[in-house]
């Protein structure tokens, strides 16, 4: 006589019952006369592994999909991983160098060798966690991003949008990385704090007559000791000042309004640029004027659409300064910074630095 287990024993009722069902295909789907219910994974990485949103994104699908087989549908649950590309890469590169291969030494199929290698090590553990979990997909329909029919179907589908008319090329504001030399999602961005300094910077006013001792109740006008009058721009970037194509002051601040209309010198680089208005400008922050940089900030960008300001790129892709910039060509972005503060200050076009 048998008796009942005191305590319920995962291991030997889970993996039992889940060989059962797979091996004689109680969870795969065959389109017929019942009405269908379709529910397509949304992909995980494929060399990642679950995590507690994972669990419950997938407990509640599998829920789902089971009450609908009670019903008598046709139940198909999709199963597939996404290939995770920008990750996946990141380490494919760091293996590599391991390895003392660089990654611009080898061709593109080459490289795509040593990634396809990588996925195939280490992926599909969070297929077999899944199966863990109890998941109930047709594991026969098993998809992955970057198989051979799912890149066919997306190129197809862009190109058909393409040539519809639906979808654009243009300029855009991307997070760029730039040493893997790729865009990022935003939610690949991983934002942090860090220690840095605020830069007051002075534009002259341009063609300045120098009218007007004082300026208006509220108002804060900056003038050097030949009187020639100035706006203070509160900066964490100015290496960036060479894309400059204008200053912005918030419409209802009153102690910037003598600059309204009028255009200002970028310092150093001694490009003009105007003076626009917008509500964007926190009237709060630093001294009120914000220095308009549209191909290097989102924010600026979209002040740069709503204005039709010029966009000038100074950066190469590897993030050194390019020919669009007059001054510093070819340095890194760093080092620039620290090379522009330094000549900012000699040249008195620095008002003062803060920690920030």
């Amino acid at each position: 006589m048998n008796t009942l287990a005191t305590k319920y024993d995962p291991k030997a009722v889970e993996n039992k019952w889940y060989e059962y069902w797979e091996s004689h295909g109680l969870f795969k789907s065959v389109p017929d006369e019942r009405e269908p219910y379709t529910i397509v994974i949304p992909p995980p990485n494929v060399t990642g592994v679950l995590h507690m949103g994972h669990m419950l994104n997938n407990t509640i699908q599998d829920i789902l999909i089971r009450h609908a087989r009670m019903e008598g549908k046709n139940a198909l649950w999709v199963p597939g991983t996404d290939h995770a590309s920008i990750a996946t890469e990141a380490k494919v590169v760091k293996r590599l160098a391991e390895q003392g291969i660089k990654k611009r030494d080898l061709t593109r199929e080459q490289f795509l060798e040593h990634a396809w290698a990588w996925t195939h090590e280490h992926g599909g553990i969070i297929l077999q966690q899944l199966r863990k979990l109890g998941a109930s997909c047709d594991w026969s329909r098993t998809a992955f991003t970057m198989d051979d029919i799912r890149s066919e179907s997306v190129l197809r589908v862009f190109v058909d949008l393409y040539e519809k008319g639906l979808i654009y090329r243009g300029l855009r504001m991307v997070n760029w990385d730039p040493k893997a030399q790729t865009a990022l999602s935003n939610e690949e961005v991983i934002y942090h704090d860090e220690k840095s300094k605020l830069y007051y910077l002075k534009y002259y006013v341009a063609n300045d007559d120098m009218t007007g001792e004082t300026g208006a109740e509220g108002e804060v006008v900056h003038r050097d000791a030949q009187g020639r009058r100035y706006a203070v721009v509160a900066t964490t970037r100015p290496e960036t000042i060479m894309g400059d194509t204008a200053m912005c002051i918030n419409p209802k601040d009153p102690k910037n309004q003598w600059l309204r209309g009028k255009r200002v010198i970028v310092p150093l680089v001694g490009r003009e640029i105007p003076v626009i208005e917008d509500h964007y400008v926190d009237i709060e922050f630093g001294t009120g004027c914000l220095k308009v940089t549209p191909a290097h900030d989102p924010n600026d960008y979209m002040l740069g659409k709503t204005h039709q300001l010029e966009t000038i790129d100074i950066f190469n892709p590897d993030a050194t300064i390019s020919t669009e910039s007059p001054l510093y060509v070819g340095m890194d972005r760093v080092e620039c910074r620290k090379v522009i503060a330094k000549d900012l200050e000699e040249a008195g076009l620095m008002e003062k630095v803060e920690d920030y």
